[in-house]
């Protein structure tokens, strides 16, 4: 087991295999957007009614963040990892996977939640989630900073409390604003399967 503050050395991007390679359901009309998440639903994903609302939110303040941090980027809205390998296949409307290393992606085109962002931004900003307010909720953090913070606090599923006062501090979510990395990475495998497949067999376990 990796020590508590050490940082995982790759990520993962869970996505549809019917949809869009590296796709945004934000890039879609609100009826074209709707009727993906009545799928992912139909699929066994628990999404909320107002799911789309809170996710154009989410982002609107991640894109504000992130021009704070990184300035203009290639991609406008982010394709979203997670820290560590959760190739596991769990969420039903996103069973495939992409792990990747860490490693091949420049400083200046990610960002980073703890935990996830639509989890991030209603703890760090609604007054009933303030008693479980953490100092890293309602905040985008450069690799750099994720580094520290995770050096701090550690990575979710480290060990931590199984009690209600962490219960959203899950995942550390990576923001990619830029494909190139991925399209490169991709290109550059001899198998277009051979790093997911090889972490498949020792997936990390979720919360």
């Amino acid at each position: 087991m990796a020590a508590r503050g050490a940082v995982p050395g790759v990520v993962t991007h869970t996505y549809d295999p019917h949809g869009v390679l590296l796709g945004n359901i934000c890039d879609l009309p609100a009826d074209e957007a709707e009727l993906v998440l009545c799928r992912f639903r139909d699929a066994g994903a628990r999404l909320k009614a107002n799911y789309l609302a809170r996710r154009l939110a989410t982002e609107d303040w991640l894109i504000a963040e992130r021009h704070k941090l990184l300035g203009r980027t290639p991609r406008e809205r982010p394709v979203y990892f997670f820290l560590g390998n959760f190739a596991d296949g769990e969420d039903a409307s996103r069973p495939s996977s992409l792990v990747m290393p860490l490693a091949v992606f420049p400083q200046d085109a990610v960002t980073f939640t703890y935990p996830d962002s639509m989890a991030s931004l209603p703890i760090g900003t609604r007054e009933d989630l303030r008693s479980e307010r953490r100092p890293y909720h309602g905040k985008v953090f450069s690799l750099l900073e994720i580094r520290e913070v995770i050096a701090d606090f550690g990575m979710p599923r480290g060990g931590w409390p199984t009690g209600d006062e962490r219960r959203h501090d899950r995942f550390v979510e990576m923001q990619v604003w830029d494909d190139r990395p991925i399209m490169e990475f991709m290109a550059d495998r001899t198998s277009p399967h051979e790093f997911e497949v090889s972490h498949q067999r020792q997936p990390q376990q979720r919360a």
